[in-house]
């Protein structure tokens, strides 16, 4: 077996090898209206569900973006975190449109080894550090994890970046509750900024518990609001 296919099946086992004895309980689920500039140009579903507690735990989040600007394009995300820490272990990107391509990476130990299939494959090893979260730029729940980091105190935390195959580092900065506009009315919320090394500054609003209603990219005129609140 090639060493493309060994790594995508790999992948593909470790992101659907949730004990079927343990009770799964749902974590978050919903939709996000994405507008640019103020207009609608897609939608986003997602589902985050745990199997088992503690060193048992598995998270798996999965989602899917739709966006109509320039022509139709597509990405499908899923992510598996394991243990207390929820500490990543596999991610499976799938880019559909103009950019087509998918990028498949699994965690061992401090390293990160992805697969990108798109007109020829590539590999790529990285080192991944304590802690460290998985962040698609397209993907507005995939703010879930860094909450997680911020609820239990954290203001620096590592940043895996499935599109570079790389980690880079975010600062986070704990804002005051305020009123926001989520799920067809207001509501009360708490504000945390993510700013990533050598990008745009990202605020994210999340509810009691950790839970992410908005997301807004000011430096890209992007935001992303929850339909129905949780």
């Amino acid at each position: 077996m090639r060493l493309g296919t060994l790594l995508a099946a790999v992948t593909a086992v470790t992101l659907t090898a949730v004990p079927v004895t343990a009770q799964t309980a749902r974590i978050d689920e919903g939709t996000f209206r994405i507008l640019l500039g103020g207009r609608e140009v897609g939608m986003e579903t997602f589902s985050i569900r745990q199997s088992g507690t503690g060193a048992d735990a598995v998270v798996i989040a999965q989602g899917r973006v739709v966006l109509e600007q320039n022509g139709a394009s597509e990405v499908i995300a899923n992510v598996q975190l394991a243990g207390a820490g929820l500490r990543p272990v596999a991610y499976d990107l799938e880019l559909r449109g103009g950019d087509a391509r998918r990028i498949s990476g699994s965690v061992t130990g401090r390293r990160a080894s992805a697969r990108i299939a798109a007109a020829s494959e590539t590999f790529r090893e990285y080192l991944v550090t304590e802690g460290a979260v998985v962040l698609d730029d397209g993907v507005a729940h995939h703010y879930w994890f860094l909450a997680q980091r911020a609820a239990a105190g954290a203001t620096t935390v590592p940043v895996m970046v499935p599109r570079e195959s790389r980690q880079v580092q975010a600062t986070l900065t704990a804002g005051a509750e305020e009123s926001i506009s989520a799920g067809g009315g207001t509501v009360r919320a708490r504000k945390l900024t993510v700013q990533l090394d050598g990008g745009d500054s990202r605020h994210v609003w999340v509810d009691s518990e950790s839970r992410v209603l908005r997301v807004e990219i000011p430096g890209r005129n992007l935001v992303a609001v929850r339909t129905t609140l949780p």
